[in-house]
């Protein structure tokens, strides 16, 4: 039998601050640029104490309405670590989930099906979020590849951008470069793979998740 994540002791805790609006406003803390790889760890300190205060708190960073991103503090992969939850609002219900690699594969394959201009692009636009030469914020990112594409469309890229960006931060923050660690590089060569045709499985053969 499949062993639970670790995050699923949290999400009745989670679900109950969430639907009762106790979370912090964190929005537009971090924009354009993201900070690089190295610096992950000062600037979310900086913001966020996520070092110096390892209290329990969720904190709103990315809000489309009907589908938000918080980060939780703490999680224990290092004393910096946090959890990522993306919460989405449908027909009055609310569903919460810390989502994984597979999920985010999936958001990525069935937005490139629902237009070219997605199709040919999205793997440059999720390039310039994730690698150490560019860093991009979101809406730099979208007005540069899709400005001519339905406002529907921009805002679907923008929930997987938004939160793929924050899983690259956790990636970032737990994994600096500085300590010979790969980083956010873990994310970006997902979506290099997937564009070369390969599967989530054959995915897996190639890369140790953590």
């Amino acid at each position: 039998m499949p062993k639970k994540p670790n995050w699923l002791k949290h999400k009745d805790l989670v679900y109950e601050r969430i639907i009762n609006g106790q979370y912090i406003d964190g929005i537009g803390k971090i924009v354009d640029p993201l900070p690089s790889p190295d610096d992950v760890r000062d600037v979310m300190e900086e913001y966020f104490k996520v070092y110096s205060d390892r209290s329990f708190r969720i904190i709103l960073v990315e809000d489309y309405n009907d589908y938000k991103i918080f980060i939780q503090i703490p999680d224990g992969k290092s004393s910096y670590d946090f959890y990522v939850w993306r919460a989405i609002l449908k027909d009055g219900v609310l569903d919460i989930k810390v989502p994984t690699h597979d999920d985010l594969a999936k958001f990525y394959v069935e937005l490139r099906s629902k237009n070219k201009v997605i199709e040919e692009y999205l793997i440059n636009a999720t390039i310039k979020l994730v690698h150490v030469n560019y860093r991009w914020g979101i809406p730099r990112i979208i007005s540069y590849y899709f400005n001519n594409i339905e406002e529907e469309l921009k805002r679907e890229i923008g929930k997987f951008l938004s939160t793929l960006k924050w899983i690259a931060l956790q990636e970032d923050i737990n994994y600096p470069p500085k300590e010979k660690k790969m980083g956010s590089k873990y994310a970006l060569a997902i979506y290099a793979l997937l564009e070369a045709g390969f599967s989530m499985n054959e995915i897996r053969r190639v890369i140790k998740f953590r």
